[in-house]
């Protein structure tokens, strides 16, 4: 069993020395200026704004969210009823010279929903904006954009069973918490599990936590969600052990740790079970991405939707991920990991890395249904009622042939707006471009003529599709089997990307 940092007892008192370091707490006491500040990441400017106004919090706030160094009277004041040598032989603190200085961030952090709030802990190393240099090889990574992003984009709802893979220090898991019976999560590191511990126990949450390398611990069992957050990173095949990081790099080449899991997590998923994970893949001049995911999933029993988010190319992506992990650009250091990861991309006849979702639902369909595509636009979040949605109308879709879809009715979804741009002609002015966005949700944009925007409008929720079609051919004086048979493929994108939404009986 992992256990905490402190022993119970010793949780208690910290939990009540943070009682008032919470999301809330801080962004009140920082203000608007300092908030500002904390949420562009200028350590300068909340650090000016906490010494303004001595007190517990902003004693805390020097210590847990920027690592400033704090005079021992007063960081002791700060962390009763925790007394100070507890904290300094947890590991929490340590002492120098009469100062007393953070040897770990701990983070308020919260979510609301359904009319609950939850607040939260979260114990993780300090990043390189305030310890800098190089990360340790054992570096537990606290709330950064990519755990973020996925959390944003989780399928929130009841369920039984929950796992979350590579857990770090546990922010998954704490979001899972909130709406599954029980949570399992695994990680490799042992001082990322007893930090996910102490993040659990601090926040009141209890979670099954298991020591070993992926889908391991978790062999032979069966979940109803799965989320990952995995050492995904496209590299040689660094691990922590081999001057890699823990966090990032999972000691496989290229993408094959993105391809095990995904290949892996279908036989733990149960029936209607779901997984999201993020991933990274290779791109070459060999093989399409979306071909390369697809063959991933190929009678794995689930159906897809993955997003390609970005696509980065190789000396960018290998700057991008050096300076994560705090490495200094120019140093010897930094030019030689530089070089070693560039030749290998171009040994590789790797070309770009693309970055993005999976997420998969296991439906053992026969065929299933895998749908790969570029999602670059800036989507409304929390995104992750979108994929639930997105699931019901593929499978209406695939289960209903072009003469049904005619019998079928649809309407305009509420987030759709149309634009039109204009330029002027001999004749006055003249629709250059038409396009139909979603201002909510997924946020889809795409080019539409007066027809297609007709059909749009025309889909009231109470009119068959096959009327419409019919009115639409007798107005432009078109034969009704062509105008159907123009129709029902942008039909059936507009289905699929939420413009229109079938009436279900």
């Amino acid at each position: 069993m992992t256990r905490p940092l402190l022993d119970p007892a010793g949780i208690d008192r910290f939990r009540a020395a943070l009682a008032d370091f919470t999301v809330e707490g801080v962004h009140e006491f920082l203000g608007l200026t300092g908030e500002s500040a904390l949420r562009r990441a200028d350590l300068t400017g909340v650090h000016r704004c906490a010494i303004a106004s001595p007190g517990r919090l902003a004693t805390l706030i020097r210590l847990f969210l920027l690592g400033d160094d704090v005079d021992e009277p007063v960081a002791r004041a700060a962390l009763a009823p925790l007394d100070l040598a507890e904290a300094v032989a947890a590991g929490l603190v340590s002492t120098s010279a009469g100062a007393v200085r953070a040897r770990l961030d701990v983070r308020p952090y919260t979510e609301a929903g359904d009319g609950v709030t939850s607040s939260w802990w979260v114990v993780s190393d300090f990043g390189s904006d305030v310890r800098p240099g190089p990360l340790a090889a054992d570096h537990v990574l606290g709330i950064g954009p990519a755990a973020l992003t996925l959390a944003q984009a989780t399928i929130r709802e009841p369920v039984g069973r929950a796992l979350d893979v590579g857990t770090g220090c546990g922010v998954q898991a704490l979001h899972l918490a909130r709406h599954a019976a029980a949570v399992t999560a695994t990680d490799i590191s042992p001082r990322a599990l007893t930090l996910a511990a102490t993040t659990a126990a601090l926040s009141g949450v209890r979670w099954d936590l298991r020591r070993g390398s992926l889908l391991e611990p978790v062999h032979g069992e069966l979940f109803d969600q799965i989320v990952a957050n995995p050492p995904y990173v496209v590299s040689p095949g660094r691990s922590g052990s081999s001057g890699g990081y823990d966090y990032r790099d999972s000691g496989f080449a290229g993408d094959a740790v993105s391809r095990l899991l995904v290949e892996g997590l279908p036989a733990l998923l149960g029936p209607g079970g779901t997984a999201q994970l993020l991933a990274n893949w290779v791109i070459t001049g060999d093989e399409l991405w979306d071909e390369r995911l697809t063959r991933w999933m190929q009678g794995g029993g689930c159906d897809a939707w993955v997003w390609q988010r970005e696509v980065v190319e190789p000396a960018e992506y290998a700057a991008l991920w050096l300076r994560d992990a705090g490495e200094l650009p120019g140093s010897d250091r930094y030019r030689a990991r530089y070089d070693e990861w560039l030749d290998w991309f171009e040994r590789s006849g790797i070309v770009g890395v693309g970055m993005g979702l999976v997420t998969l639902w296991r439906t053992d369909r026969s065929n299933p249904l895998i749908v790969c595509e570029d999602v670059p636009q800036a989507v409304e979040h929390p995104i992750g009622a979108a994929f639930p949605a997105w699931h019901v109308r593929q499978s209406w879709l695939t289960d209903n042939a072009d003469t049904a879809l005619l019998d079928s009715v649809l309407r305009c979804a509420d987030s759709v707006v149309r634009t039109r741009h204009d330029v002027r002609s001999a004749e006055g002015w003249r629709t250059e471009l038409g396009t139909v966005r979603q201002i909510t949700g997924m946020r889809w944009e795409i080019e539409t003529d007066d027809a297609v925007a007709a059909v749009i409008a025309g889909c009231d929720g109470d009119t068959p599709l096959g009327v419409l079609l019919t009115v639409l051919a007798a107005t432009y004086g078109t034969a009704t089997d062509e105008v159907v048979a123009a129709a029902l493929p942008v039909v059936r994108d507009l289905v699929a990307r939420g413009f229109l939404e079938p009436v279900l009986a």
